[in-house]
């Protein structure tokens, strides 16, 4: 299920964004947690199974849509559907919204859609 993003997730979140090639850097992974907690455009939820944290998404709200930028699986769990199940969710919570994906995310949706 899907749980939205909160200070006290914090340490979990910065965890699953560094399985994001382009999120390695730790001040790019702490300048990316800082654009989560504080422009209001850009929302993050984690992936919660069975009372462990297993993935991640973050999306920009645009003034036509979303722009999913972060999407990641802890690697034991992929290939399991993860990813698919969370992007099912997040277009369930802007459903009047229009989805858009950055380039690599958008490979992964080609691919299992």
């Amino acid at each position: 299920m899907l749980v939205k993003y909160r200070s006290s997730h914090n340490k979990v979140a910065q965890g699953l964004l560094s399985l994001m090639p382009k999120e390695q850097g730790l001040k790019h992974l702490q300048l990316t947690m800082q654009r989560y907690q504080q422009d209001p455009n850009w929302e993050m939820y984690l992936w919660k199974e069975d009372e462990k944290y297993i993935g991640i998404i973050g999306i920009s709200l645009q003034k036509d849509g979303f722009l999913i930028q972060h999407l990641a699986v802890i690697p034991s769990f992929r290939g399991e559907g993860v990813g698919k199940a969370m992007i099912s969710e997040i277009q369930k919570i802007y459903s009047e919204y229009r989805m858009t994906a950055i380039v690599e995310i958008e490979a992964f949706i080609d691919a299992v859609y």
